[in-house]
């Protein structure tokens, strides 16, 4: 950075930020936070929230509580969850403080028990030691009294202890509850043959990665039981049966949910680093007024019903967000168990002229399949485009040209219309017609920055496709309150 009456580049300004005017401040500096709240943002929710650290650590309940709860103004907000827990957290200390100084003020003044007690625990520790050195060291030692004192009845059931033998066993992310149950019951009973006095034990894992497929191997790290989505053992000495457990019975149904949430996100994501050059420094910055409205919310993770910000994982629900990872996979992910394994597919949209379709896909995940209208003469372009504006009521020439929302591309768009008879013909000055229901549900789920690819008579995605419900569980019960209308903007696409 080059300070405007700078003529040359100081090695020290690239640790500096400007903040106001002419200050410069390294972030080094013991008042950085006090000074962005001063002069750059009196609501920033991460110096707000370092200074309640700070102040918590002083021992300073007051201004500490000021500041964590000037962070829950701002929503959403990667410190909001964590300025939450702090202030409950100091509320138990304070209760707990509170309760210790009255029940000290009740207490007695003077302990008249101590002398007794003190004389009755030294004479039970006197005998204790003196039984010892009798049966230790006696005539009869207290192991030789036990074993010829002790009486064994005819058939006991003497059980010895068996050596737990823990596997793991890679899963496909699509195999269905039967076909697990199968797999392991057939793998137990092949490891116990080998091992006919060991408890064996398996944790299912799902991978997305190929080079797994099929592997078992001997569990070297705790940890990933914590990813294990089923559990199976097996010891023949006790049990003929293999027992199977799953560990999350809607399993099936929010991988693919929380799988088009994260990269609902992740495209967006994309974008916006496209657009800047670099990743945003929390997620809200995702969700502004337009033309920044790269989402229009972030989405529920649906095994929590939780849409909280996590700047690491705990397995706690919601989702991470970790603006310095190198790959968008690990950037944001559903903090869930296997929440990290899911790959970045990106939301993307695929028209097929010929069928007069449109399908909003994520890999094989396919979100919606819609017929559209286009335009007449051939006049809807071939190839890739990419969303540039999410406006909602767009304004063109003449009230409703554009139906409820619009996904501009340029010259064109996909956009509402009240002609639904134009739906599944040529009609069109160029662009692609949905009727207003869809083009509102197509809408919350299409981020800035998404590809869009027409063909004449094909599918560029050629695999098989999983058809995805429950998708409105990933939208919150409480949308943030942005502008996505823009009135002073008149948009001139071909309609």
């Amino acid at each position: 950075m080059i300070r405007r009456s700078q003529r040359f580049r100081n090695y020290l300004d690239e640790n500096l930020i400007h903040l106001h005017k002419n200050l410069f401040i390294s972030p080094s500096d013991p008042l950085y936070h006090e000074k962005v709240i001063r002069y750059l943002d009196s609501r920033s929710p991460e110096a707000h929230f370092k200074l309640g650290q700070k102040f918590q650590l002083r021992g300073n309940r007051k201004r500490a509580l000021f500041h964590y709860k000037e962070v829950l103004k701002t929503y959403p907000s990667p410190f909001y969850s964590a300025a939450n827990r702090a202030i409950h957290h100091m509320d138990e200390q304070h209760a707990t403080a509170l309760a210790q100084m009255e029940s000290a003020a009740y207490a007695e003044p003077h302990k008249q028990l101590l002398p007794p007690f003190m004389k009755s625990l030294l004479i039970v520790l006197f005998v204790l030691n003196l039984l010892l050195i009798l049966l230790f060291f006696g005539e009869n030692p207290i192991y030789k009294m036990i074993s010829t004192s002790k009486v064994w009845g005819v058939g006991s059931n003497v059980t010895y202890e068996t050596v737990d033998v823990p596997y793991v066993s890679y899963l496909l992310p699509d195999v269905k509850n039967e076909e697990i149950e199968s797999e392991l019951h057939k793998l137990a009973i092949e490891l116990a043959k080998d091992m006919p006095n060991h408890n064996i034990i398996i944790y299912g894992i799902i991978s997305n990665d190929v080079r797994d497929r099929g592997k078992t191997m001997l569990l070297t790290n705790d940890e990933m039981t914590k990813s294990a989505i089923v559990i199976a053992q097996y010891y023949p000495g006790a049990n003929r049966s293999v027992n199977i457990r799953f560990l999350n019975s809607q399993f099936d149904k929010h991988q693919p949910l929380n799988a088009i949430g994260a990269n609902l996100v992740r495209t967006a994501l994309a974008a916006y680093r496209n657009d800047y050059g670099k990743e945003p420094r929390g997620l809200e910055w995702l969700v502004q007024d337009y033309p920044n409205n790269y989402l229009s919310f972030i989405p529920v993770e649906t095994s929590s019903r939780s849409n909280t910000i996590h700047t690491s994982y705990d397995g706690s629900g919601g989702w991470v967000y970790d603006s310095a990872a190198d790959q968008l996979k690990t950037m944001f992910y559903a903090n869930v168990p296997s929440g990290d394994s899911i790959p970045f597919e990106p939301l993307h949209i695929e028209i097929n002229k010929a069928q007069h379709r449109l399908k909003l896909l994520s890999g094989s995940n396919l979100l919606w399949d819609k017929e559209i209208g286009l335009g007449a003469n051939d006049s809807t372009p071939l190839g890739s485009f990419q969303v540039r504006d999410r406006v909602l009521n767009p304004m063109g020439k003449r009230q409703q040209s554009y139906g409820d929302a619009g996904l501009g591309m340029g010259a064109i768009a996909l956009h509402g219309t009240t002609d639904e008879s134009s739906l599944g013909a040529d009609k069109s000055l160029g662009c692609v017609r949905l009727s207003n229901e869809d083009i509102q549900q197509l809408f919350a789920f299409v981020p800035k920055g998404a590809e869009v690819q027409i063909a004449t008579a094909s599918w560029v995605s050629n695999n098989e496709l999983k058809a995805v419900d429950g998708t409105n569980l990933l939208i919150p019960n409480s949308l943030p309150l942005i502008n996505e209308k823009p009135v002073h903007l008149i948009f001139h696409w071909l309609g």
